[in-house]
């Protein structure tokens, strides 16, 4: 892999700011030493106007990275990572699942929850937090 690789870091949007997210992070620069990672976590942060809550927006930023490395929440694919994921698969990008700390490669696309089914497991998520 070439030294300006970039990987895209597909992951729940209740991960973001939060320790797990730091976790999974670490376990990715483990792996990609000198690969640079585009977090959607610091677009969202950026963005007045609400254009980063678009899939699309998210699907061009694979579009230009060279791997997807995707986590799930609580033992769960929400829809975006599921629609990010079967997108890099579609286009041909090398994909990784972060499982325990190890990232093992994905070839076949994902099923992942439905839109309503995230907003309750991002519910289930915050309550093991409080």
């Amino acid at each position: 892999m070439p030294t300006t690789a970039s990987i895209y870091y597909a992951h729940a949007k209740c991960l973001y700011g939060r320790l797990d997210e730091q976790q999974e992070l670490r376990a990715i620069r483990r792996r990609f030493r000198t690969a640079s990672i585009v977090n959607p976590a610091q677009y969202e942060k950026s963005d007045p106007y609400g254009w980063a809550y678009s899939v699309n927006f998210y699907l061009k930023l694979i579009d230009d990275c060279d791997v997807v490395v995707f986590s799930r929440c609580l033992g769960k694919i929400t829809t975006g990572v599921g629609k990010e994921v079967n997108h890099a698969l579609k286009t041909s990008k090398k994909v990784f699942e972060l499982k325990a700390g190890k990232l093992v490669r994905r070839t076949r696309p994902v099923t992942y929850i439905q839109r309503r089914g995230t907003r309750l497991l991002y519910r289930q998520y915050r309550a093991l937090l409080a």
